[in-house]
């Protein structure tokens, strides 16, 4: 027995390669020795050790090199502000390889002057760029993150930029969606984009709702918001239309006060629109104006007489969507074949409608003549359902009692957090009067709050866009294509 144990032990007094310690066999709270565990724990405390040297390393050569320029052979002069580093360690990255080991001056240089045209990339970005390269770890202020990418999109440093669209995936909400979509475009992070721009459209009614996140979209963007099938709103395409009148106001005036009270903002509007020249704002903002469905808006008395008072909307505009629309109701009266469409021509001209719901059971409608169908939403904690209602319920408008209507929808709910949790994609039903259809069942554990989103079409829709752009055209052909402000 002793001497096979004696025989066990003798490797482990043999003498330990450099680097390697023992301190840890025993806890430190334990005399006794533990057999057969002293190698393991040795090995495990020279992995350690070196983790803990080359950190110690790191941040001695981020210290001594980068932040002190000792023994530097190159300056890098940029943004008002000089850095004293080292060609070895800029050649990580593509830019400064090419510039040092090829045929520009600077490769014989002792210095580089760096003309920065990019107005994101500041000095600041910079230098958390360049001591990455001294350092395996770049400290981001999300706050300022544009001139981070910007700079490491500069010297094409793709570490960075990676670690970049990590944090903002991880940050992204409401507030900072539209701001990170524009970075990201303009930079080439795709993967950010995409989320980005998923989250502005499910969400667009949380940032239309609040005046400076309004201010921050861009015409290209808005336009790209308008025109997706994926854009969900609430109430409908009248708050749409009330909303780009504040996004055209604040673009107009860009030094207006965004945070005042709704009642004086709201004067503020209507002024503006009355002393501006709405043929020269309609040629300005005509791919955004013609993107919104008008024809479903001007089914109500009170909304046609608004949009005549708002100014922006030129009267023969609207007079003619409502020939237009007469015309369209006639001719789906008069046709016995039920509507069938591509989903390119559904997502195009279908009613945009929507509701935020804090609370189940809720029953409702939206308000508007609609060819004499009247449609219900009803959810509650189990199921959602479409109802068809023609005797059964009060209604504000006559109804339809044709045999059968047949209804183009989609219907989608998502959370809190702008999450699709149910979603029909596009589909029809048949509706017969005063019959419910069962769209969803609810799971248990379904939480408040939610958005519903309806998308639909029962009869053979209008294309509104039409008055608007022959308008400017033949705006621009009065005047040679120019129009004062």
């Amino acid at each position: 027995m002793g001497t096979s144990q004696s025989h066990s032990r003798t490797p482990s007094r043999e003498p330990l390669p450099n680097g390697h310690q023992v301190m840890d066999v025993l806890d430190p709270t334990d005399k006794t020795p533990r057999r057969g565990r002293k190698r393991k724990t040795g090995k495990g405390d020279e992995i350690e050790t070196k983790k803990i040297a080359k950190l110690n390393t790191c941040a001695y050569v981020y210290q001594k090199l980068f932040l002190e320029g000792e023994d530097s052979d190159i300056t890098i002069a940029a943004c008002g502000r000089e850095w004293k580093v080292h060609k070895l360690y800029l050649k990580q990255t593509k830019f400064f390889e090419m510039m040092l080991e090829g045929s520009w001056a600077e490769s014989k240089s002792g210095r580089i002057d760096m003309e920065i045209t990019d107005p994101n990339i500041d000095a600041d970005g910079l230098n958390a760029v360049f001591g990455s390269l001294y350092h395996n770890e770049i400290e981001i202020d999300l706050e300022k993150i544009e001139g981070t990418v910007a700079a490491a999109s500069y010297i094409v440093l793709d570490s960075v930029r990676e670690r970049c669209a990590e944090m903002m995936i991880s940050a992204l909400s409401t507030d900072n969606a539209v701001r990170y979509y524009e970075l990201s475009t303009s930079y080439g992070l795709d993967y950010v984009r995409e989320k980005s721009i998923e989250l502005i459209l499910h969400q667009f009614w949380k940032i239309l709702s609040v005046r400076e996140k309004l201010r921050e979209v861009s015409h290209d963007l808005l336009e790209t918001i308008l025109t997706s099938p994926n854009m969900f709103t609430l109430e409908g395409e009248y708050d749409l239309y009330q909303h780009v009148l504040q996004w055209i106001y604040m673009k107009e005036n860009p030094d207006c006060n965004h945070d005042e009270p709704n009642e004086q903002f709201n004067s503020n509007i209507k002024n503006f629109f009355k002393t501006a020249n709405s043929d020269f704002l309609l040629m300005k903002y005509v791919d955004i104006i013609s993107k919104i469905r008008m024809g479903q808006i001007l089914i109500r008395s009170d909304t046609i007489t608004t949009i005549k008072n708002d100014g922006l909307i030129p009267i023969q505009i609207v007079d003619g969507i409502s020939s237009q629309l007469w015309f369209s109701l006639l001719q789906n009266e008069e046709n016995p074949k039920p509507l069938e469409m591509s989903d390119d021509e559904f997502f195009e001209t279908c009613n945009r409608l929507g509701r935020s719901l804090d609370s189940f059971p809720k029953c409702w409608r939206w308000v508007g003549y609609n060819s004499g169908v009247d449609i219900m939403l009803h959810v509650n904690d189990y199921s959602v359902c479409i109802i068809r209602n023609c005797l059964n319920r009060k209604t504000p408008y006559s109804v339809n009692l044709k045999s059968a209507h047949v209804l183009h929808f989609r219907l989608v709910i998502c959370d809190f957090k702008g999450q699709i949790s149910f979603d029909t994609g596009r589909t029809s039903w048949a509706m017969k009067p005063d019959e419910t259809k069962t769209v969803f069942r609810l799971n248990e554990d379904i939480s408040t709050p939610i958005s519903v989103h309806f998308q639909y079409l029962i009869h053979k829709p209008i294309d509104s866009s039409t008055c608007v752009k022959k308008y400017v055209e033949e705006l621009k052909a009065k005047n040679n294509g120019d129009v004062e402000p």
